[in-house]
C-alpha cells in the first residue's frame, strides 16, 4: 500500500518566492517554523522555505535526514 502526499510544485513556489522581498521571506519562514528569523540572506531563506514546504508535503522527515538536510542547507 502506498502513501499519497500532496506534492509541491517547486518551480511555482520558487517563482512566487522570487517576487517576495526579504521581509516577506522572513515572515513566510517564521510562519512555517514558528521561530523568529533575523537572516537577510535571500538565497538561504528561499532554500529553507522550499525545503520546509516539501518536507511538510511529504509528511516530514526522519530526524537523521532532517539534520543532514539542515547541514547541507547551511553550505
Amino acid at each position: 500500500m502506498s502513501k499519497t502526499h500532496s506534492s509541491v510544485d517547486v518551480a511555482s513556489l520558487l517563482a512566487e518566492l522570487k517576487r517576495l522581498g526579504v521581509a516577506d521571506l522572513r515572515r513566510r519562514y517564521e510562519s512555517l517554523t514558528g521561530e523568529r528569523c533575523k537572516s537577510g540572506n535571500r538565497d538561504w531563506l528561499t532554500k529553507r522555505i522550499v525545503w520546509l514546504t516539501q518536507a511538510r508535503a511529504e509528511g516530514g522527515l526522519p530526524e537523521r535526514a532532517r539534520q543532514r538536510a539542515l547541514e547541507i542547507a547551511d553550505d
